[in-house]
């Protein structure tokens, strides 16, 4: 005989309290607890073990609803918690979720199969963090296998982030620099989810244009009315991803229309193909990633204060690489074993003396330009270890254009940093031969930001051509 869920409704309200005794009861499965006040709650907490809390978000007495909620996670952490309340707004419901609490329904409640159906959401996840605990010895996170590499205190406290997000359904916004792995973190985030055996997809946001984009993500009915329109139609990322995961690569860069319907399909799961009519539906979840300041973008009006909500259920922050340099040598050893690997070259390792040159490195473009600079020095490297001439040029010259600064003290830190990017940008140009488009791929960054860097600078342009 299948156990019955036992669930425990908070609420000062009888008539709430009242509603879901009934509404359950009638319902097979169902065991059902009230509690009018928090201290109620949390003495019944010490007697049973409960699957699943609906819990008021005002309440009388010395605690409110989210006090409670944070008591419960720390007594019985794998049980579901639901808030309800009719004073709840988009950014409450954003912190009960980041506390803990697997929803939030606002009263009075739309319909009672809605009900229903996130009571059984919820339970359902609350049996997968059960089951994810009993078998936390046997389960290994694939980060290494995605190239998520360290052990600096930054990165174990993005893996524990990662974990700990990872089996539940909320939509998680990656903020950091480009070439800070933030593609490779929404991998791990989705290859240890519910979702691990269905389809994960990545749309670069700024990478395509707005008819374009929303095709990818939408699809569109035959012969849609835009250029290169496929005349049989297409589905899009949520019509193939059902089910799986959603990675949007700088999400700042979507224009306020695509907002607008991106919104729609995370608040309902509905949307319509490009110059179509019928609504479709997706269950996918959303990991988004950004390095624009987005809180910035929306009070400039550039982003959508609702749609920033919606994405940013949970945020993890990826550390540049410069803030983490203990790392540099195992990641550095490990992408010259990929490297080597594939070409068969015949490269162990790296000198001390380049090795020192390398974490004195700034990194503007973090991991990415590290794997570059290792693949090129492996390269040209004629012997079995890799020395400071197999490394290049902006590499082996930018440490002596620092130590020719002598009263470095003296200078601000604003100062110090120009100084450093300024001849950090003079010597990869030079390296680069004025080639704006390979100065750009060397260090690891989009040629619009170069140019921009070039402009404040005013770096001379030798050669524009791309």
């Amino acid at each position: 005989m299948k156990k019955k869920a036992r669930v425990l409704v908070v609420d000062d309200e009888e008539y709430t309290r009242g509603f879901f005794t009934r509404l359950l009861g009638e319902e097979d499965g169902y065991e059902v607890a009230t509690a009018a006040e928090g201290d109620e709650a949390l003495k019944l907490f010490t007697q049973k073990i409960f699957d699943l809390v609906l819990l008021d978000l005002k309440l009388p007495g010395s605690m409110d609803g989210m006090q409670i909620l944070q008591r419960i996670k720390k007594m019985q952490p794998y049980t579901a918690v639901i808030m309800i309340s009719g004073h709840g707004t988009m950014e409450v419901a954003v912190q009960a979720v980041k506390m803990g609490a697997e929803n939030f329904l606002p009263k009075p409640f739309n319909s009672i199969p809605e009900v229903l159906m996130h009571i059984e959401k919820a339970l359902e996840y609350q049996i997968v963090l059960r089951e994810n605990a009993l078998l936390q010895e046997q389960i290994t996170l694939q980060f290494e296998n995605l190239n998520m590499i360290g052990t600096s205190p930054k990165m174990e406290e993005v893996f524990d982030r990662i974990k700990r997000v990872a089996p539940r359904d909320a939509n998680v916004l990656l903020i950091g620099e480009s070439g800070t792995g933030k593609e490779l973190a929404a991998q791990a985030i989705h290859k240890n989810s519910r979702r691990r055996k269905k389809t994960f997809l990545t749309v670069n946001c700024g990478a395509l244009t707005e008819t374009l984009l929303e095709s990818t993500l939408f699809g569109c009915v035959p012969n849609a009315p835009f250029t290169d329109a496929p005349a049989q139609g297409s589905k899009g990322y949520f019509e193939v991803a059902d089910g799986g995961t959603i990675f949007l690569d700088e999400i700042g860069e979507a224009s306020l229309p695509l907002q607008v319907k991106l919104l729609r399909v995370l608040q309902e799961g509905e949307f319509k193909k490009v110059g179509g009519t019928e609504a479709l539906y997706s269950d996918v979840r959303i990991i988004s990633a950004t390095n624009k300041d987005l809180t910035k973008a929306v009070e400039d009006g550039e982003f959508r204060e609702d749609l920033y909500w919606r994405i940013n259920v949970i945020d993890i922050k990826m550390p540049p690489l410069r803030e983490r340099k203990e790392d540099i040598p195992l990641l550095a050893h490990f992408f010259l074993k990929k490297f080597v690997d594939k070409e068969k070259k015949n490269v162990t390792g790296i000198s001390s003396e380049a090795m020192k040159l390398l974490m004195d490195f700034h990194w503007p473009g973090n991991i990415r330009q590290l794997e570059n600079v290792i693949k090129g020095s492996a390269s040209f490297c004629e012997g079995d270890v890799i020395d400071i001439s197999n490394l290049s040029e902006e590499i082996r010259t930018i440490r002596p254009s620092l130590e020719g600064i002598t009263d470095i003290s003296s200078l601000s830190y604003k100062d110090a940093k120009e100084n450093f990017e300024k001849g950090y940008f003079e010597t990869i140009m030079k390296v680069c031969h004025g080639k704006v488009a390979s100065a750009a791929k060397e260090a690891g960054m989009d040629v619009a930001t170069l140019y921009r860097k070039l402009k404040k600078y005013h770096i001379k342009i030798t050669d524009n051509v791309q």
